[in-house]
């Protein structure tokens, strides 16, 4: 689950882009386990932060247009570069 420019924007912007592990919540259903990363989307060409949710649990069906709640409880690693698969 990707948000969108305007909250990436206003995320802090000293947080540092990497791989962060935490709690998240889709509307008002359960709450579970997921990943984050926050990083340079090159797509972008670099010069705007993304910010992508993984959540650990698979649902029934798709949930776009609902609000997505995340609390970040630590952090995993930095941002890496991968030149190959």
């Amino acid at each position: 689950a990707n948000f969108s420019e305007q909250v990436v924007e206003s995320f802090p912007s000293d947080i540092s882009t990497g791989i962060y592990y935490g709690w998240a919540c889709v509307g008002n259903g359960d709450v579970h386990k997921m990943v984050l990363s926050i990083g340079w989307n090159p797509f972008y060409k670099n010069i705007k932060k993304s910010v992508e949710t993984h959540i650990i649990h698979t649902f029934k069906e798709d949930f776009y247009g609902e609000i997505l709640s995340i609390v970040i409880t630590g952090y995993i690693r930095p941002e890496k570069n991968f030149d190959s698969l």
